[in-house]
């Protein structure tokens, strides 16, 4: 069997201080032969980022950034030869077993490949998986922001999980409060200019609305406008009753109150999760909150005793260091509340 190839593809725009890492950490796909080419496409950044891509080797090609993310990522696409695409961002490194990738590649009957991602963020650390790995000519992006595939040629998407144990990515984009609150403001500002492109347009894929009106609730929430995202999310849950979109706007609606402290809402709204089909653990945890800052901190800690992993309606998971933190504070209060 031949030996896939592959191209890894960035879209980019003022990255001169985080390129040359995300690039050096391709450095195992080079060395074992696979990668063939980094293709860089520049929307029209005013630093040395174009500079710097080149003296690192790349291909650089540029275009004009149109609020798109989808646009520019098929537009980078657009120059590849490779089969396979990795597609990552400049704030990103690559965690790989070169020779093990292609094989997966060379052997994979799918259109693309999930991959899981360490998403470092200023109020901590959780997990996701995202289409990262494409077969060239297969899919194309859609999705003006938080994109995703589509086929090509139409029909179902051929979707597969990369293990994490060949190929992840860790990502720090968000890692500090004033970066997480400008990216954050940026992606709701694309999110509203879909959602009135949608309000125009004949018969707009209720999927897509769905998909946007949660983009626009979880950005607002990174932006720290806590009443626009709770909008967001009661109109998904309105729009979509019963669906994934809908249990999805109801977990993110009932963390916005929770850290309100409206904690009765957020009891129903964990009643609703458990109806809906949530992970339990997760409601445990949810309803745990609520409950100790109602006062009820033996329900509360009987509650987490049980809660060892945190995995969200989105199949976000989330680090055990805060939930190993709130278990011990829990402990140590009902303890206390036995000994009065």
């Amino acid at each position: 069997m031949l030996r896939p190839t592959l191209a890894a593809v960035l879209i980019v725009k003022d990255e001169e201080h985080t390129l040359a890492r995300c690039i050096a950490s391709l450095e195992p796909l080079a060395r074992s032969g696979l990668l063939t080419a980094v293709h860089v496409h520049d929307t029209g950044s005013s630093d040395a980022t174009v500079q710097v891509a080149r003296e690192l080797g790349a291909t650089v090609t540029s275009g004009p950034w149109t609020d798109d993310f989808a646009a520019a990522r098929n537009a980078a696409l657009s120059a590849v030869t490779a089969e396979w695409a990795l597609s990552l961002d400049a704030d990103e490194c690559l965690q790989v077993d070169a020779e093990a990738l292609g094989r997966l590649l060379g052997e994979v009957a799918a259109d693309g490949l999930t991959v899981e991602i360490e998403n470092v963020h200023d109020d901590g650390t959780h997990t996701h998986r995202h289409e990262r790995l494409l077969r060239v000519g297969a899919v194309r992006w859609t999705g003006r922001v938080h994109e995703r595939l589509a086929p090509v040629a139409g029909g179902q998407l051929r979707l597969l999980n990369a293990p994490a144990g060949v190929v992840r990515l860790a990502h720090d984009g968000y890692a500090t409060a004033e970066v997480r609150r400008r990216k954050s403001e940026r992606n709701a500002a694309l999110a509203q200019a879909e959602l009135d492109r949608l309000a125009v347009t004949p018969a707009p894929d209720p999927e897509l609305v769905g998909q946007t009106l949660l983009d626009l609730g979880r950005s607002c929430i990174g932006a720290d406008r806590a009443q626009d995202a709770v909008n967001a999310f009661e109109a998904v849950r309105e729009l979509f009753p019963g669906t994934r979109r809908a249990l999805e706007a109801t977990d993110s609606l009932a963390r916005v109150l929770l850290a309100a402290g409206l904690d009765d809402v957020v009891l129903v709204l964990v009643g609703q999760l458990r109806e809906g089909g949530a992970p339990v653990t997760y409601c445990d945890w949810l309803e745990a909150q609520a409950r100790a800052q109602l006062g009820d901190v033996s329900t509360a800690y009987d509650l987490l005793r049980g809660v060892d992993e945190l995995v969200d309606t989105g199949g976000r998971r989330f680090s055990g260091t805060g939930l190993g933190e709130l278990k011990q504070l829990l402990a140590q209060l009902a303890g206390a509340t036995a000994r009065a």
